[in-house]
């Protein structure tokens, strides 16, 4: 190759890194251009950070729980994976739209949808089977990761509920109390343990389902007489639910079933005193 071409290439190789380099000016990665991208993952991660802060911590107390639990080690093994797999989810699509700005928009709602059907099945093995059915922090974060993916996936606006008449709020919330004893109850049940208490309790929470959700459906309908009959035994019945199966067992100790049963006792009475308080608006 003559001097010539030597040189000609050189200066073509020259202009083709100048034509690839950033139009700062410096040759160099472009300042604007990291703390755009740097704000954008930002913003992203405000998304889902308590999603991936829940992760870690149950996956922390996995590993603190690991030479200590040799009853439930499948269970174990199933609550790490659910915060590893969790944890890797989120970090790969904020890398994702760091590397690649708009690619969440492509990928969010499927991620989303995932992991809250992840951490639905995953909350309810870990607190209702294994290993996590008391308070500690693996309950903690098993039900703040599924409250947040679910928020996430959903796109739930708290306002909704808000803007709820008081009656209602206390109907949506004892409907999910019923559904929380309703399935504390099965593992116990299937086990054996405290098996009337259990069958009791779980009664209670199918008569609370079906009831609360004939009365949040048909709330302004219903005449207020009816409404204080049935928030009287509403009250009676969950009285009998938390004295029995929180002082007898099988829920003793904290967990679904004992947040529940006292949840719902507490509801009851609060339903119970707003529709005294009531005016005669049916006749």
């Amino acid at each position: 190759m003559s001097d010539d071409e030597m040189e000609m290439n050189t200066v073509a190789v020259q202009e083709q890194t100048a034509d690839d380099a950033p139009s700062s000016g410096g040759g160099g990665t472009n300042p604007a251009d990291v703390v755009a991208g740097t704000k954008a993952w930002a913003q992203v991660a405000k998304g889902f950070a308590y999603v991936e802060i829940s992760s870690l911590v149950l996956m922390f107390a996995c590993i603190g729980m690991w030479d200590k639990n040799y009853w439930y080690y499948s269970e174990l093994c199933y609550a790490l994976s659910v915060s590893v797999i969790s944890l890797a989810a989120c970090l790969i699509i904020q890398t994702g739209e760091f590397v690649k700005p708009g690619l969440l928009e492509k990928i969010e709602k499927p991620v989303s949808l995932f992991l809250f059907v992840w951490w639905g099945i995953g909350t309810g093995v870990i607190t209702f089977r294994a290993p996590f059915t008391t308070t500690s922090n693996g309950f903690f974060a098993a039900w703040a990761g599924f409250l947040f993916t679910t928020k996430w996936a959903l796109n739930i606006d708290s306002s909704q509920f808000t803007e709820l008449e008081k009656g209602r709020k206390h109907l949506f919330l004892l409907f999910a109390c019923g559904l929380l004893e309703l399935f504390s109850t099965i593992h116990p049940i299937s086990i054996g343990m405290n098996k009337g208490e259990a069958a009791w309790g779980m009664t209670a929470g199918i008569l609370t389902i079906i009831i609360t959700g004939v009365l949040f459906k048909a709330y302004d309908d219903i005449a207020i007489s009816i409404m204080k009959v049935t928030s009287a035994f509403l009250f009676c019945m969950w009285a009998t639910v938390a004295g029995v199966l929180t002082f007898g067992g099988p829920f003793i100790d904290t967990g679904n079933g004992y947040f529940a049963s006292w949840g719902g006792f507490l509801l009851a009475a609060k339903f119970g005193l707003h529709q005294m308080e009531r005016e005669d608006e049916i006749v």
